[in-house]
């Protein structure tokens, strides 16, 4: 019997390159249809002569879908720009929050539409209800216990039985995310603090002794470098596949709580039998928590010391009461005690990576002082069904062996990403017959800081640690604001 290779047991599918035709994705084909049109009524119009008169025209457009801005193609970018100009002359990029006006029951402080998706407390749970994609979401704080400091095998081991679970997703109807986020903040160290005390009292101890003095400095000087890691898992609810369900629930808003209560019990159910330790299920004073310390950071503490009968955040103070997309700036998003960099993780390991790959990032620290860098890390799963998934690599070889044809007919020899890629669908196709799911996948980072140059340096730490973990990611320019609400609010959001 072969023991597993559990070094480097990891492979994630690779991201194809071969876009809509021969690379190009759906801007850039625009741009060339544009030119090739251009040409077509020239030449039927003046004649060869044509080719020359609308050369002005056609040649910088054709060579402008080929030029790359940002890692992205030009035309994308350059749509992205002018949406963003657009919302600068509406005032749709600064959001200011005024207490003192009325607001529609129901509605939360959240910039956008997104101010309509409802809190329900359902026993002590958050279900959160989006009314625009008909959705609902619970959301687990859970725990592996010092996965990060376990050994290799024993971390192969633990991925092993994680991996059902996520198997599951994709053969269960009506599942339409589920997201796993992991959230490093500054934290205080009132439990520590809280002992000294009790400690202090119970011995009768002078507090003014040389001993509990320097205890109490080195207490103080470590205050800055506390640093809380928190994981959480969001799992959404198509309550439109769900429907049948919901009617014999009795429909309306009791049978979507009572189906999200279900839906909780079985997730809880599953992660325990995977040795994954659900800690607590969110309230939505724990959402709002969460949501409110991404806007304001200094707010953290704050809300870290209160007891645990004044925990969480009321959900009327959930949103930020002030975010704004500044002009020429592109990269950037300011709330109100933090300046944000969402990135999209575009290239994830080339090659095989150990389980925890992602430990770097975790851990990340500015490279000058050494503090950790605040930060939000989610990745987004959507399941595939099998018929889906046959049918999206069925496609996906269609448009291959277009391109190669269009290749050959170039002259032109195939690279080896393009081998590559094959070689990918090929090994998919194999693992969803073997019973494995598929997923659609998406993964964002929030990096934030009290100002931009902090900013710049929590950038730089994070951009050493995503490359030290294998990974790649691109700053969405144009699009900060929404990229934040996808990190901040933890109720399974993504991008399209």
């Amino acid at each position: 019997m072969t023991t597993p290779d559990v070094a480097r047991p990891v492979r994630l599918p690779r991201r194809s390159r071969q876009g809509v035709v021969m690379g190009m994705d759906p801007w850039q084909l625009t741009c060339v249809a544009f030119a090739a049109i251009v040409v077509l009524v020239a030449v039927n119009r003046f004649g060869p002569p044509g080719l020359l008169y609308a050369a002005p025209l056609y040649l910088p457009v054709g060579a402008f879908a080929f030029v790359t801005v940002h890692g992205d193609s030009a035309p994308r970018q350059v749509g992205l720009w002018l949406m963003k100009q657009l919302r600068h002359a509406t005032g749709a990029t600064r959001h200011h929050f005024r207490p003192e006006r009325s607001h529609i029951a129901g509605t939360l402080n959240i910039p956008g539409i997104r101010a309509s998706v409802q809190l329900w407390d359902v026993e002590g749970v958050a279900c959160v209800y989006n009314p625009h994609d008909r959705s609902v979401s619970v959301t687990a704080e859970v725990e592996v216990e010092g996965f990060l400091m376990k050994d290799i095998p024993e971390r192969f081991d633990l991925a092993q039985q994680w991996s059902p679970v996520l198997a599951s997703f994709t053969q269960r109807p009506g599942i339409k995310r589920a997201v796993l986020q992991e959230r490093t903040i500054p934290t205080t160290i009132r439990a520590a603090r809280d002992h000294y005390e009790g400690v202090v009292l119970r011995r009768s101890a002078d507090a003014a002794s040389p001993v509990n003095r320097n205890y109490e400095r080195v207490m103080d000087r470590s205050e800055r470098f506390a640093v809380s890691h928190r994981n959480y898992l969001t799992f959404t609810l198509d309550l439109i596949a769900l429907g049948p369900q919901l009617k014999a629930l009795g429909g309306g808003e009791r049978a979507v709580k009572s189906l999200a209560a279900l839906e909780a019990r079985n997730l809880a159910d599953a992660l325990r039998a995977s040795r994954i330790t659900v800690r607590r299920w969110l309230s939505p004073r724990d959402i709002a928590a969460l949501t409110r310390i991404a806007f304001d950071p200094e707010f953290a503490a704050n809300v870290q010391n209160r007891p645990d009968d004044r925990s969480g955040v009321d959900p009327a103070a959930i949103g930020p009461t002030y975010l704004e997309e500044p002009r020429g700036k592109n990269g950037i998003v300011y709330s109100d005690s933090g300046v944000h960099t969402t990135m999209w993780i575009h290239e994830w390991p080339r090659s095989d990576a150990a389980v925890g790959f992602v430990e770097p990032i975790v851990f990340a620290r500015m490279p000058s002082t050494g503090e950790a860098i605040t930060h939000i890390f989610s990745i987004v799963l959507t399941p595939v069904s099998v018929k889906k998934a046959m049918k999206r690599i069925e496609d996906d070889k269609k448009v291959w062996r277009g391109n190669e044809k269009l290749r050959a007919k170039r002259g032109a020899d195939g690279s080896a990403a393009d081998a590559a890629d094959w070689e990918a669908l090929e090994r998919q196709e194999e693992e969803i017959v073997a019973g494995h799911g598929e997923f659609r996948y998406g993964a964002y980072l929030t990096v934030t800081a009290p100002d931009e140059a902090k900013l710049d340096e929590a950038i730089a730490g994070m951009r050493n640690a995503l490359a030290r973990a294998g990974m790649e990611p691109q700053i969405l320019y144009c699009q900060q604001a929404e990229a934040l609400m996808v990190n901040a609010l933890p109720v399974g959001l993504g991008m399209k």
